[in-house]
């Protein structure tokens, strides 16, 4: 018998062996890792689909807590503290303001150009964010915060500024909530790289789309004398020349559905 060409199968076989116990284990590994699967196999599909995403996506699960808020009742001391404005409140909740001098705004101006003049013009102006600068509306859009996270959508944290044809702030509309707190036990809040998979299942993402980066923000669920309000998170999707808000309660998992009074506010 020749030892050298033995050995030589020998070798073989063994190596063909070790392969094949290789790929048993990896693939009892994947088995019991099925999201680790679930997870390739979703980029798959969006990568098939041109579907383009931040790679900063998060997978890991954090806890939040819900918040609670209520609505502020504006007094005759808030009017009074109002400078170079016609004040009035309208149902106690909502500030009504022409300003005596319009705001003049750069053609191309940012949001930090607005901070100094919401800081200075309007009542607790720092505790709202940018949302939007609706062109055919001629308005500026703002919603109040906590802990600098944004209440999306909120009518009753809101400011609507009002810019005339010449580009100048004449007026404004305010609404504030107050008392805002943490409410209940810590829960586990989905990552937003589930909450876009949870948008794609339910085809709210088309082929060849942009997913902007995602931001964590709270939407309200129960509007009583005090409202509750979910963590919950912020998509906006690009598609060809459209843009659309989505919102996925971080909390149930659930997608918001937006009315379409609450959808002409976001546009």
């Amino acid at each position: 018998m020749d030892w050298s060409k033995t050995k030589s199968i020998f070798i073989i076989v063994f190596l063909i062996l070790d392969i094949f116990l290789m790929s048993l284990l990896v693939n009892k590994i994947s088995e019991s890792n099925p999201e680790t699967l679930s997870q390739a196999t979703f980029e798959d599909k969006l990568k098939a689909d041109k579907i383009t995403y931040p790679k900063t996506l998060t997978k890991d699960r954090i806890e939040e807590k819900y918040i609670v808020a209520k609505s502020r009742k504006f007094t005759d001391e808030d009017i009074k503290s109002l400078k170079n404005q016609e004040v009035n409140i309208i149902n106690e909740n909502t500030i009504h303001a022409a300003l005596d001098e319009p705001y003049e705004l750069e053609d191309d101006f940012s949001e930090e150009d607005l901070n100094d003049f919401l800081k200075t013009q309007l009542i607790g102006g720092d505790k709202y964010s940018f949302w939007q600068y609706n062109k055919d509306e001629q308005s500026i859009i703002y919603y109040q915060t906590f802990r600098g996270r944004q209440l999306f959508n909120n009518t009753n944290g809101k400011i609507i500024l009002n810019v005339n044809n010449n580009n100048q702030i004449v007026s404004y509309r305010q609404s504030m909530l107050e008392d805002l707190n943490e409410f209940g036990e810590n829960k586990l809040i989905i990552p937003s790289f589930e909450a876009m998979q949870a948008l794609y299942t339910s085809q709210k993402i088309s082929p060849g789309s942009v997913v902007k980066k995602p931001k964590l923000g709270y939407w309200t669920f129960l509007a009583e004398e005090s409202q509750v309000l979910a963590p919950t998170w912020h998509f906006i999707i690009e598609s060809g020349d459209k843009q659309e808000d989505l919102f996925i309660n971080a909390v149930e998992g659930h997608i918001v559905e937006v009315t379409k009074p609450e959808k002409e506010t976001l546009e």
